[in-house]
């Protein structure tokens, strides 16, 4: 009975393993190598790896995710510029509290500036600028959270869109 009860569980073992690390080769989603149509970086440009995060100078200032998946819990607010550190935040309300999250955005998020309002264009959403709202499915991590320790931050905390989930 042992025997056969470790027999079921090794397949499950591998699948799960090889969930976990990721596509290894083959064709991606986009066409340059990102999942959502994204455009590849510039020469010199750090570029993003699975489950990294890469902060893009500009004005704004914004971090960059390379994730194809995470948490799907609705998430958003109003986005607002902070002109003091050249960055975005998500604000809203949280627990009763207002809240100001630093955006993590998806694979080929670019900063923007039109008409003196900054903002970011998404492959998958087009501009979104100071005042717009916000809505996508995705998470919110604290900032103490170690996938985000020694990246800028504008907020309290961090707010990361999933690639394909803004809602308008």
């Amino acid at each position: 009975m042992a025997r056969s009860a470790l027999a079921a569980l090794v397949p499950l073992l591998v699948i799960t393993a090889a969930c976990a690390s990721g596509p290894t080769s083959g064709p991606t989603g986009g066409p340059t190598g990102g999942t959502d149509g994204g455009t590849a970086p510039a020469a010199g440009e750090a570029t993003p790896g699975p489950d990294r995060i890469v902060a893009r100078d500009g004005d704004p200032a914004i971090l960059v995710h390379n994730m194809t998946y995470g948490a799907d819990m609705e998430v958003g607010g109003r986005l607002a510029y902070r002109a003091d550190g050249r960055c975005l935040v998500v604000t809203a309300t949280r627990d009763g509290r207002p809240a100001a999250l630093t955006p993590v955005w998806p694979p080929g998020t670019e900063p923007l500036t039109d008409g003196g309002r900054r903002g970011v264009r998404g492959p998958s959403f087009g501009p979104l600028l100071d005042g717009d709202t916000v809505t996508a499915a995705g998470d919110e991590w604290p900032a103490g959270d170690s996938r985000v320790r020694g990246l800028p931050a504008c907020g309290d905390g961090f707010v990361v869109f999933n690639p394909g989930s803004f809602r308008r």
